[in-house]
């Protein structure tokens, strides 16, 4: 295992022919190490592990990096140290591990959080009997913010303002539409009555109910038959009067017709 630059975190056993591949990192410092910006690198120029989901790591921690068939699809803890999955799947896939017995693959630990990239621990599988030197990625070159005068941004503008001007034109419409209206008032009260005839009708059905006899059961005039209670009520009155007077009348000449015969 060789070194590139002073770091107390550092890859400590590599298994190149497990399933999963096996990767064992311990912060050996005195004080804890931020890991954000930092990856583990192999020899192929795809095969990077970001470990800033590993975040800091105190003094004395061990962690691990499982790679390939049967590492752990989510971070998980045991006994207290964590195990991350680098291409991690349940079904077994050759081309998913990064480690291999083949005599050229090894592992680096990189811090990437500044410039240039440092080379903090590296070990070899296995086999390997050589590590390539590093060889540091181009320069990053800072992007450029998008441009006020960018076509697509004025091809938006323009679209807003299209469609300002189409809500104008159906603003203008619905005025329009308003005014039109406006003569049509008389007709729209008469409307309204009717409205309210119905409404009282299906109120009238919604109160009495069918058993009542009094709702929709209208008479010939079409009006519901409870418009007719009142004066219904006036006529029985009369006639109850009428009748209680005859019958008043005729028990008079009963009770007089003895006395007539003495």
């Amino acid at each position: 295992m060789t070194a590139s630059g002073a770091s107390d975190v550092q890859v400590t056993a590599i298994d190149c022919a497990g399933h999963p591949r096996k990767i064992a990192i311990q912060n050996k410092g005195d004080t804890a190490q931020d890991l954000t910006g930092w990856k583990l690198i192999s020899d192929k120029a795809n095969e990077v592990f970001d470990l800033d989901l590993v975040g800091t790591v105190g003094p004395g921690v061990n962690f691990y990096v499982f790679n390939g068939h049967l590492a752990p699809l989510t971070p998980q803890q045991v006994g207290g140290e964590w195990i991350y999955g680098w291409n991690p799947s349940e079904v077994f896939d050759p081309s998913l591990f990064v480690l291999n017995e083949d005599g050229t693959d090894f592992v680096r630990l990189v811090d990437a959080s500044g410039w240039p990239w440092r080379v903090v621990s590296q070990m070899p599988c296995p086999g390997t009997t050589e590590i390539p030197p590093f060889q540091q990625p181009s320069t990053p070159t800072p992007t450029a913010p998008p441009s006020s005068t960018d076509p697509g941004a004025g091809g938006n503008t323009g679209q807003t303002s299209g469609n300002e001007s189409a809500n104008t034109q159906s603003d203008a419409a619905q005025s329009t539409g308003a005014s039109q209206n406006a003569p049509a008032s008389a007709s729209t009260g008469s409307t309204g009555a009717g409205t309210t005839a119905q409404a009282a009708n299906v109120s009238g059905q919604a109160v009495g109910g069918p058993a009542s006899g009094v709702g929709l059961l209208s008479g010939g005039s079409g009006q519901p038959l409870a418009g007719h209670l009142l004066p219904l009520g006036l006529l029985s009155g009369v006639a109850g009067a009428a009748l209680m007077f005859l019958a008043v009348r005729t028990l008079g000449r009963a009770l007089r017709r003895p006395q007539d015969g003495h």
